[in-house]
């Protein structure tokens, strides 16, 4: 059961700083309320009408541009299954630059340094809105450097189903880069030359979008091997050479971290949940981006494995960690939104154990029974920590974008346990502080802070501290952990912005704060 969180000074949540009865944002959402609101009554639709068994090849976007009168002023989503290597965004959106489109909205699932062609279709004025669950590179830089000059508005995952599956988020065209396709118009990333694993991301972009485009690496005459967006959801398909570079799916936050340190930490956070007691055979894991996270899965694998035990399933972002876990029967199943190596991609089509699921399945709070609702343990990074575990994983303390909500705020709200793994500093700024920058998980859903000097608990959760100190483990006071990071820090934070580049929605459908 989660508690009330405790709400520092300078906290988005602080009526200093965001004000009641504050007017509404706009975004290409509509009109959407601050927190402190009644969230929007939503329900999930009715998925599209069935696309047709015609003929879908065509011989390229020109083409798909021309019959999907694709205009100003519409809406274009994709997925980011290659990360860092993805090409679909930038050819897509060239060819708009090149026809002269205006006031577009793009609808990413997230991006990456790989993007950075859409920085002068800022200033052009092609792109005029952003819908994202992530950013991090040129793009973030430019929209933090030029506040209001575009609408940019950052979801959690389960945010984006949700958006998407009520009918909030309106998609004209989503563009689905997938490494086969057939000429029916099915699409997976589970089998081809260019494999990224499954498409969970944009399964749920096809379901509702009013059309969905194929660009597909590789289009054959057989039966795909799996199918993870059926040909009913794709109206056209585009043999598309490398929709992305599989290589640079493993990158930046997708790499576990490997140092003393981060040893350190995972293992501190095994020892909580072992005291906790959750090892059982229905445990079921998350973990996401964030090298400290990921390095933590096989010492939770090993613990369990120690106690004979077999755990139910694990989730997030999939790695080789991961995988070696299943394979050794730790636990029964993986439920797979998206893949971060390759080997992981490679488990996904050779294991049926290895299973897919869409981004609503795993975080939509619209689902009646989303995966996250059903985890034992969340273990995920953070940007910064406050005295009210109120964590931001989106702004730097330099003010940069780093990131974005992802599924941190979804697996923190579902999961029994909620673990965030940080370093006391990091950038030679102190991590643990007294207000976060922005909110971007609330502190009423984060249990535990494991740093390297000590972890600290929500007071919210009494029976965790009981329930740790009788196991011998003695958690320490927030406060002070961030004495001891404020005394290692050797910058200042960088003043707060004045007006907002970014608005950061709750995963109900409320603006939760702003950067």
């Amino acid at each position: 059961m989660r508690g009330v969180s405790v709400t520092p000074q300078g906290s988005i949540l602080d009526t200093a700083r965001w004000p009641a009865g504050a007017a509404p944002v706009t975004t290409p959402l509509g009109l959407l309320l601050p927190v402190g609101n009644p969230a929007p009554a939503l329900s999930v639709l009715p998925p599209r009408a069935d696309a047709g068994d015609g003929r879908k090849l065509r011989p390229g976007l020109e083409v798909v541009f021309d019959e999907l009168g694709i205009a100003d002023g519409r809406t274009l989503s994709f997925h980011h299954h290659y990360r860092d290597g993805d090409r679909v965004v930038v050819e897509v959106m060239r060819l708009a630059r090149e026809r002269g489109l205006k006031g577009l909205t793009i609808c990413p699932s997230s991006i990456f340094p790989t993007h950075s062609s859409l920085v002068p279709l800022l200033e052009d004025g092609t792109i005029t809105s952003i819908v994202t669950d992530y950013m991090r590179g040129p793009v973030a830089d430019w929209i933090t450097a030029h506040p209001g000059r575009v609408t940019v508005l950052l979801q959690s995952h389960g945010g984006r189903a949700r958006a998407i599956s009520s009918g909030q988020l309106k998609i004209d065209v989503a563009f689905v880069g997938a490494s086969l396709a057939d000429r029916r118009g099915n699409l997976t990333g589970r089998a081809g030359a260019l494999a990224c694993g499954p498409l969970g991301y944009p399964a749920v972009d096809a379901q509702y979008a009013k059309a969905t485009v194929g660009m597909a690496h590789d289009v054959t005459d057989a039966a795909l091997p799996r199918v993870d967006i059926p040909a009913r959801f794709v109206d056209l398909v585009v043999p598309f050479e490398r929709p992305g570079d599989a290589n640079r799916i493993r990158s930046g936050s997708t790499v576990p971290s490997e140092t003393p340190l981060s040893r350190g930490i995972a293992e501190r956070s095994s020892d909580i949940i072992a005291a906790a007691g959750l090892l059982t055979e229905e445990f079921a894991l998350q973990s996401g981006a964030g090298g400290y996270s990921l390095a933590a899965v096989p010492h939770v694998g090993s613990l369990l494995a120690a106690q004979g035990m077999r755990g139910a399933f694990m989730s997030g972002g999939i790695t080789s960690a991961h995988v070696e876990l299943l394979r050794a029967g730790v636990f029964r199943a993986i439920r797979d939104v998206q893949c971060f190596d390759l080997e992981a991609v490679r488990s996904a089509i050779e294991n049926p154990d290895h299973q897919m699921m869409t981004a609503a399945e795993y975080a939509s709070p619209l689902h009646p029974n989303p995966c996250v609702d059903d985890l034992s343990v969340m273990l995920l990074g953070a940007v910064e920590v406050d005295f009210g575990f109120n964590v931001n994983v989106v702004s730097g303390t330099d003010g940069r974008i780093l990131g974005g909500p992802g599924g941190h705020p979804d697996a923190a709200r579902g999961a029994d346990l909620s673990i965030v793994l940080t370093s006391l500093t990091g950038g030679g700024f102190a991590k643990i502080v007294p207000a976060v920058r922005c909110v971007s998980t609330p502190g009423v859903d984060v249990d535990v802070v494991v740093t390297e000097a000590g972890f600290a608990i929500n007071p919210a959760r009494a029976d965790l501290v009981a329930r740790l100190t009788r196991a011998g483990l003695k958690p320490v006071e927030i406060e002070d952990l961030a004495r001891i990071a404020g005394a290692q820090a050797a910058h200042s934070p960088a003043p707060l912005a004045e007006r907002p580049s970014v608005h950061i929605e709750r995963r109900d459908g409320l603006i939760l704060d702003w950067v």
